[in-house]
């Protein structure tokens, strides 16, 4: 049987659009099957080839757009360890491997076998017995009410680690060291680590960002006030009533991969995160 693609893209974005007939065009000489996320082939006018995310157990899911693209549909796919080939638009998107001009020479590369696994860990969540979908960035653990300060307690295999007097919690992976965690005040963690970052949000306390090995459980137990609220990667999000005061995660047995063509962990972070004026106007010198 020929194998498959899933082509995800976002919506608001007319290039987007058009590039994912490209990509799709590529595919289909190649012999593929190609499938679209829904509401992507109802606008591109491929309605017989729609599939929701959540039913797309392809091959290979190429995604057209940035990080929040990325992140949305690693919460929705039915299997979570489909590689991932991430096309970017022009923004400095950090999890994306190439850009939209480098688009088909990039799907030659991956139809030719002419690319790399890279694969990272996602943080397994639960409140309670109930376990969230899996984040590839952050656990978020805040308050339903901005205004509210939170008082939570930390801990780590059941030792208690400290108070945070704060807006919130992040429990971060190595991915999200350079995300929300990362704008916040937290470490960034080389890519061949893998750890859980606890990075306390706008703490009123003497409190700092922890980095906890692989083999680590934490849990946030929220002391005040009763009602809070747990954050996956900006995406799904669950209040936290009374008599669920702790959020518990761990590394997850489920992996991320991302098709890679060239990989170096350190210029990605200095173009696109770290210096990125700086380079741009560098290149256009």
């Amino acid at each position: 049987m020929s194998k498959s693609v899933g082509i995800i893209a976002r919506l608001d974005r007319t290039d987007a659009l058009k590039l994912a007939l490209e990509v799709s065009n590529r595919f289909k000489s190649a012999g593929f099957r190609v499938f679209f996320e829904r509401e992507l082939a109802g606008l591109i006018g491929e309605g017989e080839r729609a599939l929701p995310i959540e039913e797309m157990g392809t091959d290979l899911i190429v995604i057209i757009g940035g990080d929040g693209t990325i992140l949305r549909t690693c919460l929705r796919m039915p299997n979570p360890e489909t590689p991932i080939l991430a096309i970017g638009l022009g923004t400095r998107a950090f999890l994306t491997e190439v850009s939209h001009e480098r688009a088909l020479e990039a799907i030659n590369s991956y139809i030719d076998g002419s690319y790399k696994i890279e694969t990272h860990s996602k943080i397994a969540s639960f409140v309670g017995n109930l376990r969230l979908p899996d984040a590839l960035n952050e656990v978020f653990i805040t308050t339903r009410h901005l205004s509210k300060i939170m008082h939570a307690r930390i801990w780590r295999n059941n030792v208690e680690v400290a108070d945070c007097w704060g807006d919130g919690v992040i429990i971060a992976s190595q991915v999200g060291s350079t995300a929300y965690s990362f704008s916040t005040g937290g470490p960034i963690v080389d890519p061949n680590l893998d750890a859980l970052i606890v990075t306390p949000v706008c703490p009123a306390n003497l409190i700092r960002p922890i980095v906890f090995p692989e083999r680590t459980q934490i849990t946030v137990e929220i002391l005040k006030p009763k009602n809070a609220m747990v954050i996956i990667d900006g995406d799904y999000r669950r209040e936290i009533g009374e008599g669920e005061n702790r959020v518990t995660a761990r590394l997850s047995e489920h992996k991320v991969n991302f098709i890679r063509f060239r990989y170096d962990f350190y210029r990605r972070l200095r173009e696109r995160l770290l210096f990125p004026m700086e380079e741009e106007n560098e290149r256009k010198a």
